[in-house]
C-alpha cells in the first residue's frame, strides 16, 4: 500500500502537519490517517521537546471498537501538562501491532518526506511493551532519543523464537517486511530502556537492544514484572525518570532515581511478584513476606472506609499461595461491599467448584 492509496483527508492532513512544522506554526488536531489509526498532535512551543507516543496493547485492546473522537494518545495529558509537545499514534486493533500495510505506508511517507526533520528541538520516541516495539519507527520520525518501557523488540519468530506471549498476534502480521524490528529503528538514537531484568522475556528483548544499539542505557527495576509504567506510577517515580531524560539531566539525577526506586520495597506488588519467582521458598520466609505485605496494604488503606479494598488486595496477594486465606479475605471484602462487581468476580473465582 502506498500513500496515494490512503484517504485524501489523511494526505491533506499530513501535508498540513508538514507545512506547520516547516514554518514553526502551532498545530493541535486529531487526524484519522487510515481505518483503525489516528494521529493526535499538539505542538505549541517549538523550543520544547517533541514526544512521539504509541498506544500499548492494553489500551488498544480496551479501546477496540470505539471511535477516535473521545480518545487521546498514550501519555497525551501528561506530556501536554509538562509543557512539552506530542505526536501520538493511536492503534485501535491490539492484534495489528502497528504492522498494518496502511500504517507502514504512512511511516514510509513520513520518512521519505522528512516530515519531522525540520523540528529542531529534541525528538523522543516513547512507548511501552507493544508501544515500545513501535520504536522501530524512531528513525522514520527523525527522533534522536527513545524512552522504552519493557519493550517488545519484534514478533519475528526467527529473531525471537523464545517469545510466546503474543501467539494470537504474530500470525496476523508480516514480521519480515520493512520496520519489523525495533532494533533497526534505534541503531543511531540514544536509548533509555526501563525494565525488570527478573522478568525473563522482557530481559531477552532488552538484551537485543543492548547487544546491537551502542547508545543504550538500562534502568533496571527488579521485582515488579511487566507493565513498568504502572508500577513506577504507584511508587511515585515515573515523573522523576521521564523528566530527567527528557530534559537531558539523567546522569545528574541517576543517584536520586536509584534511591527513589527503593520505594518498591514498600509496594505490595513488588513482594507479590518476587514471591511468584520463588515458589519453593520456605513457609517461614513466605509468612514473613506476607505479613510485611499486609502491613504495607494496611498503610495504603488506613481509613475504615477503605477496609473492603484492603481485604480485596490482601486476597489477591494470597491467592497464589494460600487459597483458603485468600478466600477468607475476599469474603470479608464482599461482606463490606456486597454489590462490587470486581469483588464478587474474585469471590466466585475462589469459591470451590462442586
Amino acid at each position: 500500500m502506498t500513500i496515494a492509496s490512503l484517504p485524501i483527508e489523511a494526505r491533506i492532513g499530513l501535508e498540513r502537519m508538514h507545512n506547520a512544522i516547516s514554518n514553526q506554526l502551532p498545530i493541535k488536531e486529531k487526524l484519522e490517517i487510515s481505518i483503525g489509526y489516528a494521529i493526535n498532535i499538539h505542538i505549541i512551543d517549538y523550543s520544547q521537546p517533541l514526544l512521539f507516543t504509541f498506544d500499548n496493547l492494553h489500551i488498544s485492546r480496551n479501546m477496540e471498537g470505539t471511535t477516535f473522537e473521545h480518545r487521546k494518545g498514550w501519555g497525551y495529558d501528561y506530556v501536554v501538562d509538562k509543557g512539552w509537545n506530542i505526536c501520538s499514534f493511536l492503534e485501535s486493533d491490539y492484534t495489528r501491532w502497528y504492522r498494518h500495510p496502511s500504517f507502514i505506508a504512512i511511516m514510509k511517507y513520513i520518512e521519505s518526506k522528512g516530515l519531522f526533520k525540520n523540528y529542531k528541538s529534541k525528538k523522543i520516541a516513547y512507548g511501552s511493551s507493544m508501544g515500545g516495539y513501535a520504536a522501530t519507527y524512531t528513525k522514520a520520525l527523525s527522533a534522536n532519543v527513545s524512552i522504552l518501557f519493557n519493550p517488545c523488540s519484534t514478533l519475528n519468530a526467527i529473531l525471537v523464537p523464545w517469545e510466546t506471549r503474543e501467539s494470537y498476534s504474530a500470525p496476523c502480521n508480516n514480521w519480515q517486511s520493512k520496520y519489523h524490528d525495533a532494533i533497526d529503528g534505534c541503531l543511531s538514537s540514544e536509548n533509555y530502556i526501563i525494565y525488570d531484568p527478573t522478568f525473563k522475556l522482557d530481559y531477552l528483548h532488552v538484551n537485543r537492544f543492548v547487544e546491537k544499539c551502542a547508545q543504550t542505557i538500562q534502568i533496571r527495576v527488579p521485582g515488579v514484572g511487566h507493565s513498568i509504567p504502572g508500577h513506577l506510577t504507584k511508587i511515585d517515580v515515573l515523573d522523576l525518570i521521564l523528566t530527567s531524560i527528557v530534559t537531558g539531566n539523567y546522569l545528574s539525577s541517576k543517584l536520586k532515581i536509584f534511591e527513589a526506586l527503593k520505594k518498591r520495597r514498600n509496594y505490595a506488588g513488588y513482594h507479590k511478584f518476587m514471591l511468584s519467582l520463588n515458589p519453593q521458598m520456605t513457609d517461614a520466609r513466605k509468612q514473613i513476606v506476607m505479613k510485611y505485605c499486609l502491613t504495607v496494604l494496611g498503610d495504603k488503606y488506613s481509613q475504615p472506609t477503605q477496609a473492603s479494598l484492603f481485604y480485596r488486595d490482601a486476597s489477591d496477594l494470597y491467592a497464589f499461595y494460600d487459597r483458603d486465606t485468600a478466600l477468607t479475605f475476599i469474603k470479608k471484602a464482599a461482606t463490606l461491599k456486597p454489590d462490587c462487581p470486581k469483588i464478587n468476580k474474585r469471590l466466585n473465582a475462589l469459591l470451590p467448584a462442586y
